[in-house]
């Protein structure tokens, strides 16, 4: 008889899943890339301090909803490829 505790190990549990664990590492990337061009951006350190908390919001955000991190972080970039920093 074992006698360890009974471990849920269902494949739905997050990271283990392939396409949730696919789509961490391309929120991953892209929340990358996004803190290297908030970091090459001529703007004020306060601005600059601005839009990196948001990014951290997105990282934040990320652990609790996933798909609603990699919203954000496209709506984020989106404003900075035209030209409006996602200052909010």
């Amino acid at each position: 008889m074992d006698d360890r505790p009974d471990v849920d190990t269902s494949a739905d549990e997050g990271p283990d899943d392939p396409e949730v664990a696919a789509l961490y590492a391309l929120v991953a990337e892209r929340l990358k890339q996004a803190h290297a061009r908030v970091y090459s951006l001529h703007a004020s350190d306060d601005a600059k301090t601005a839009l990196t908390r948001q990014l951290l919001i997105v990282t934040e955000t990320a652990k609790r909803d996933l798909p609603e991190a990699a919203r954000r972080l496209s709506r984020f970039v989106q404003d900075l490829d035209e030209g409006r920093p996602p200052v909010h």
